[in-house]
């Protein structure tokens, strides 16, 4: 049984996401970014890789195709507007999800205790609605789902992540991107933690 495998956006979680998963036996790994970013050619040898306006519609309609499990590692402002292309063409072309890991930020609850920066980001509130938005959307498409909330990242090695759940109080602090790699890679492809928002420090 073939498993399709969508990773949207084009950052170091969302590469090496990508790099267990084309490890994975019996796989069809897409990977959808906007046209301005670039994988790594080795791993675009190994994907289908899909570029396109992800704030448009019509971009996700091939990336959609045979019952994806999906991994946005989409960050940054605007991933709201994304996932609204996303959800409409889901909704329109009937095309059904299997499940559903999105990369958000601790700081959407309001559950940080302490002091979190979010580097690049000049609009904190605005950021943190939109980041809201984004993950009302993918609630409201009930589909099985997770959502991640990392601390500050940061490009330390890997370590042991201490899993938060959602409504508990979340130490503001950094983690590694490859620990928060580690924790969406096992979530894309073992599932659990269905309909759940985990910190991840």
């Amino acid at each position: 049984m073939m498993t399709t495998y969508l990773i949207i956006g084009v950052n170091p979680i969302g590469v090496t996401v990508a790099r267990q998963l084309v490890a994975q036996p019996e796989t069809t790994v897409r990977y959808l970014h906007g046209a301005t970013t670039h994988l790594p050619a080795d791993l675009a040898a190994q994907v289908t890789e899909l570029t396109g306006d992800l704030h448009k519609a019509v971009t996700y309609g091939p990336a959609l195709q045979d019952r994806p499990v999906i991994f946005s590692a989409l960050t940054g402002m605007d991933v709201d507007w994304a996932f609204e292309a996303l959800f409409d063409t889901q909704y329109r072309q009937q095309l059904p999800l299997t499940r559903f890991v999105m990369l958000s930020t601790a700081g959407v609850d309001q559950e940080v205790s302490g002091e979190l920066t979010y580097p690049g980001i000049t609009d904190v509130p605005e950021y943190l609605n939109q980041q809201r938005y984004a993950v009302k959307q993918v609630d409201e498409a009930e589909f099985p789902y997770t959502i991640l909330r990392p601390v500050t990242l940061t490009d330390a090695p890997a370590t042991t992540p201490t899993i938060i759940a959602e409504g508990q109080p979340v130490p503001a602090g950094n983690v590694s991107r490859e620990t928060v790699a580690r924790v969406a890679s096992d979530l894309v492809l073992n599932g659990g933690h269905d309909y759940q928002s985990l910190a991840i420090c």
